[in-house]
């Protein structure tokens, strides 16, 4: 039986275990990561280089043994220093229009990891040497680049869905598997809407959770990573000055937030109570006005008005103040921001410490792309809660034990010929309350004829008639067939002799054929067909658009009452059980399906015993013998006419259930 403690990181580990990141779909996301990291540290390089193309111009100045250097890692492609003699070490020589040289010189000189890979380009191809040419180059380089990351990042966000696919489907399957095992004994179908529920949305946000940390564990920590290291590159004084700022910008935001959150709904909560009190009043008006209240009631609704005004207000200047002090936090920071990186814009270009002004616009980029990362990476532990509390939902509905199962050596079922017994046989609902449906209930009943099984609540007739085919088991007593404990017959052979037909469960999703057949493939369309005739099902069949490959359920046709019912009759048919166990469709049916049902029946109780609960009266007056139930007990057993004559308790059920003035009087 699974347990839980509270602590969703067990769960967690268990519904996302450390080996799925070995699994061949993760490591290639994490390969994807890696390589979406090195297009982001292009595509910034490439904005650099654009945002000092449109600050410098191309321009360059060299002075003194600059002018050496520059030949002698640049090469010939410079083309400036022909007559090295005519110049000396005090004059200025200024290069335009040479493209990304500006940028090259000052990666050079500050000595940037980045520098002697762009030099080498800059030697190789002529197109970055000259201004329009290079943004060109550079502007085309950049969408590339972009779109190749767009297209990684794309197959990023199907890989880790795959990934998060692949865990919802293998719960669903096992919840499928569950509930096929629990479903046939869910008297009331609370397990079979809980089956559904989580099956339909808490499977959905497995899923949907294990994609977004799958998704942001492998691309974010690498952006990150990414960004941290251009910072350190461009500038690790000035990258660590910014940051300190930052983060105690984002940590006093985060405290003012949360403080101001709380106390909102404790406000909330006391609004709440005094919205109640005065609402009160409302409720009781008889009370005020025949007790002469009026007054009092008037000072004290107006108390209470007051009170709940003050505190709406109240709020609302928390809130007022709450959104100026951060927004002051933020643009205090944004100011310390700034005067940091103006004053290295602002340095002289000798300084070691001197920054372009593209590199500063860099390094606020670096800024701004890691707060979406950060903020995602901040949200996965409440996504991870979340879905670790759905997975607790799916894994204690997949460890309860199911009521029936197969007896080791349980032995093959022979068709009732003689007669089916109930012997002091309870049953009480699941739960806390236990209540007792069935108690001590005893019952022999011949073989062959169709059987009313009648009871002022319904569950009782249900309860019995479920546990022929062993949906349900007797929690006290047994159930025998021909004197043979049914609970020791293999559950094959006894759900091939014992079919039930009713309820909502008529059809599923699929053809007409495949709802006749099962999808069996010993049953031909011949005998499907052979079937419907029998119970007039054949007709509506053939009105449907394809016939008997109609589509019917979800994305289908839909059938009425009467036809599904028939449906049901032909499937049962089909397979030509010893016993047959109908729940009539309490729905209005057509005069017409009526008709067609009442003429069915006369085909189905043919060499065959039949069990009816029943919604209508012509079968009530058609049946053989009425089982009365009452308490979960038998309250007799006799025809319809005996009861009707000589049974107040039938009389009662009669009138609940079919006198058309019933529903007088409520």
């Amino acid at each position: 039986m699974y347990t839980s403690n509270g602590d969703t990181s067990s769960t967690w580990k268990r519904l996302f275990p450390r080996s799925m990141w070995r699994q061949r779909n993760s490591l290639q996301l994490i390969g994807l990561s890696i390589i979406s990291g090195v297009l982001l540290i292009m595509l910034f390089l490439i904005g650099l280089l654009i945002a000092d193309l449109f600050v410098s111009r191309g321009a360059v100045v060299l002075q003194g043994n600059e002018i050496e250097i520059a030949r002698e890692r640049f090469g010939d492609v410079l083309d400036v220093v022909a007559q090295p003699e005519g110049l000396n070490f005090s004059e200025k020589l200024r290069l335009e229009n040479r493209g990304l040289l500006h940028s090259l010189w000052h990666f050079l000189k500050r000595d940037r990891i980045w520098a002697q890979p762009l030099i080498s380009m800059y030697q190789k191809f002529p197109l970055l040497r000259e201004n329009s040419s290079a943004l060109i180059c550079l502007l085309i380089a950049g969408a590339t680049l972009g779109m190749i990351r767009g297209l990684i990042l794309a197959r990023c966000r199907i890989q880790a869905s795959q990934l998060g696919m692949s865990v919802s489907n293998q719960l669903r399957r096992s919840l499928h598997r569950q509930a096929m095992r629990l479903g046939p004994g869910d008297l009331l179908d609370h397990q079979i809407h809980q089956a559904y529920d989580l099956f339909r949305n808490d499977t959905s946000q497995i899923r949907d959770g294990i994609t977004a940390n799958i998704y942001r564990l492998t691309l974010h920590p690498v952006s990150l990573a990414v960004l941290f290291f251009l910072g350190l590159t461009i500038s690790p004084r000035l990258f660590l000055q910014m940051v300190v700022p930052l983060l105690a910008c984002w940590l006093m935001v985060v405290r003012e937030r949360t403080r101001f959150q709380k106390a909102r709904k404790l406000a909330e909560s006391e609004d709440q109570l005094r919205s109640n009190v005065l609402a009160e009043s409302l409720t009781k008006t008889r009370l005020i006005r025949g007790y002469s209240m009026e007054e009092f009631d008037n000072n004290n609704f107006s108390k209470h008005l007051d009170q709940l005004s003050t505190s709406t207000s109240t709020v609302r200047r928390r809130e007022v103040v709450s959104s100026w002090l951060c927004w002051g936090l933020v643009l205090g920071c944004m100011l310390i921001l700034v005067l940091l990186m103006g004053v290295k814009v602002l340095l002289p270009e000798e300084n070691p410490q001197s920054l372009q002004l593209s590199e500063v616009i860099l390094l606020s980029l670096v800024f701004g792309f890691a707060f979406k990362p950060l903020l995602r990476l901040r949200d996965l532990r409440e996504i991870r809660k979340d879905t670790a509390l759905a997975a607790e939902r799916i894994y204690r509905y997949m460890a309860q034990i199911p009521e029936v199962g197969q007896a080791v050596g349980a032995k093959f079922l022979d068709p009732l010929s003689k007669w089916l017994a109930f012997e002091n046989v309870s049953y009480s609902l699941p739960g806390a309350t236990g209540r007792k449906i069935l108690d001590h209930l005893e019952v022999k009943l011949p073989a062959g004829g169709l059987t009313v099984i009648a009871a002022p609540n319904p569950l009782e007739a249900q309860a019995m008639m479920y546990m022929l085919p062993r949906f349900l088991e007797p929690h006290e007593g047994r159930v025998l067939i021909d004197g043979e404990d049914i609970a020791w017959v293999t559950l094959e052979s006894l759900r091939a002799e014992v079919l039930y037909v009713g309820g909502r469960e008529i059809y599923f999703t699929g053809s007409v054929l495949e709802n006749i057949t099962c999808g069996q493939a010993n049953f031909t369309q011949a005998d499907a067909i052979s079937a419907a005739k029998r119970v007039h099902a054949h007709n509506f069949i053939q009105r449907l658009p394809q016939g008997y490959e109609t589509v019917l359920g979800e994305h289908g046709e839909r059938l009425s009452v009467g036809e599904e019912f028939r449906l049901g009759l032909a499937r049962a048919l089909l397979r030509n059980p010893a016993i047959l166990i109908l729940e009539e469709p309490d729905k209005d049916l057509t005069e017409e399906d009526k008709s067609m049902i009442d003429d069915a029946y006369d085909q189905i109780c043919l060499g065959r015993t039949v069990y009816v609960i029943p919604s209508r009266m012509s079968t009530i007056r058609r049946s053989d013998r009425i089982v009365l139930l009452h308490e979960g007990k038998i309250a007799t057993v006799n025809t319809q006419a005996n009861l009707l004559a000589g049974n107040e308790l039938y009389r009662h059920w009669e009138y609940t259930r079919f006198n058309v003035f019933r529903h007088l009087g409520k």
